[in-house]
């Protein structure tokens, strides 16, 4: 019976459940990965039925299946991590995800019929990177994803935009800050930011 009921589901819905799934298994390859989330957030940005703060909480929440906040805040604090105490890293790991989440989809939020091209991809032990390009009318933007595997599988670490990483432009205008001011500064100025992004955005 079971066996049955499993044949009516087709190859390509297993996959896709794998992939768009928090938990996806280690073995799916990162182009793999990547190209559920992608998918997914471009059915989003399709869906005409939904109202603005909906869509923007949907891409927020499958985001937040494939991006590795902790990896990535570490990254952009970079040594300035290690001096924090567990408070400021927990408020700064959160702040910084939102931070991201607001950049992204500030960049993807106005492609809905666009194309996206799986170029090439790298893996080199239990890092990886998946080359892709975003083909437009008119352009091509090329926007390659940085992966590490854990044991649930494979989740970005880093977004190159048109060659800009999003981790490394955020690292030395974090490490000014806590220079010149410290960690308790940096951590009231990105709330500030947040909050006066999320009012731009009408979130």
């Amino acid at each position: 019976m079971g066996n049955s009921i499993l044949g009516k589901i087709s190859a390509v819905t297993l996959l896709l459940w794998v992939l768009i799934s928090g938990h996806a298994f280690a073995q799916s390859s990162p182009t793999e990965r990547v190209e559920g989330v992608v998918e997914q957030v471009l059915a989003i940005l399709r869906d005409t039925s939904l109202e603005p703060d909906a869509r923007r909480e949907q891409l927020k929440l499958e985001l937040g299946k494939v991006f590795d906040s902790r990896a990535m805040a570490q990254s952009a604090l970079s040594t300035n991590w290690r001096n924090a105490n567990t408070e400021q890293q927990n408020e700064f790991q959160e702040l910084f995800r939102q931070t991201l989440e607001n950049t992204y989809l500030g960049r993807i939020e106005a492609y809905t019929n666009e194309i996206v091209e799986y170029r090439d991809e790298d893996i080199n032990n239990n890092r990886a990177t998946v080359e892709t390009t975003i083909v437009t009318s008119s352009n091509e933007i090329p926007v390659n994803y940085r992966l590490r595997l854990r044991s649930d599988g494979w989740y970005v670490y880093d977004v190159e935009v048109e060659n800009v990483s999003m981790i490394s432009s955020y690292r030395e205008t974090y490490r000014s800050v806590v220079r010149r001011s410290g960690m308790d500064n940096l951590l009231s100025e990105m709330r500030n930011n947040i909050a006066e992004a999320e009012a731009a955005s009408g979130s």
